[in-house]
């Protein structure tokens, strides 16, 4: 199988990718998520395994536009405690460095390490946590550091300097697995998107309808509709799957709602 993933070798999508598919799995890096499903629907990749909220972090809305309009159901998820450390060339101190690198999710992730300790430190974005330790490498300055996982210090044999720099402990990634080749037989969630109808009253309608089916919403984010200002839809995850969500789906679009249903998968364990 080849999966796509944002990033390179090293990296926390790449862990996610290989916990799913297995160590055997083709890796297709990729700069930007939207690189990543463009790799997908020109036939680079088979699968899809892209991240969409951190628990410090919140929700990567990005990710949400492109799973919309991706031709690939959801067939699971795939949780990851991340570890933050500071990686840098061998031989360097904290006052020695100038610029932190790394992508703009762990920088955010690691703000109260920053501010703390590297107030003089500028916070410079790259496309990958993995890319920038190897792009540090390349430097060989004792002025540049990186922030990435202890799996890209190891990979490309940089000291790590300093361990556990995350803003908090509980800090973990949520991934979807993308794949049409995967049939799902044990569902208990899902993802969708819901259109409200443009009157007062409609999420609340259908946040009753749910709750009137027992079924939990789990996280709700709200998204622009391209080419109608200041309308909204919004990307809702719920644990529920086959009939009941079915039921609660009828009844959602009986009023004038409209849904798409992004896939059915098991809940991460």
């Amino acid at each position: 199988m080849r999966i796509a993933i944002q990033g390179q070798a090293g990296s926390f999508h790449e862990q996610a990718a290989k916990q799913w598919y297995g160590p055997d799995a083709t890796i297709v890096p990729c700069v930007t998520f939207g690189d990543v499903f463009q790799a997908y629907a020109h036939g680079q990749a088979d699968a899809i395994v892209v991240a969409v909220e951190n628990t410090i972090y919140g929700t990567i809305n990005e990710t949400y536009r492109h799973i919309e309009s991706c031709g690939a159901p959801i067939v699971g998820e795939v949780t990851l405690t991340i570890q933050q450390t500071l990686i840098t060339n061998p031989g360097t101190k904290l006052e020695d460095i100038t610029a932190v690198y790394s992508h703009p999710v762990a920088l955010s992730q690691c703000q109260h390490f920053l501010q703390e300790h590297l107030p003089q430190a500028a916070q410079i974005e790259y496309f990958d946590t993995a890319g920038a330790v190897e792009f540090i490498k390349q430097q060989s300055s004792p002025h540049l550091a990186a922030i990435a996982g202890e799996t890209a210090a190891q990979l490309y044999n940089m000291p790590i300097l300093k361990r556990h720099i995350q803003d908090g402990q509980d800090n973990i990634t949520r991934f979807l697995i993308l794949d049409q080749t995967t049939t799902v037989t044990d569902a208990d969630r899902a993802t969708l998107v819901v259109t409200t109808a443009h009157q007062p009253g409609s999420l609340l309608e259908i946040l009753r309808t749910f709750a009137k089916q027992s079924i939990n919403l789990t996280s709700l984010q709200s998204q622009p509709i391209i080419g109608q200002p200041w309308n909204y839809k919004f990307f809702m995850t719920v644990d529920a799957a086959g009939p009941s969500l079915r039921r609660a789906i009828n009844k959602i679009t009986s009023t004038g709602h409209k849904v798409t249903l992004l896939g059915e998968y098991r809940t991460a364990r």
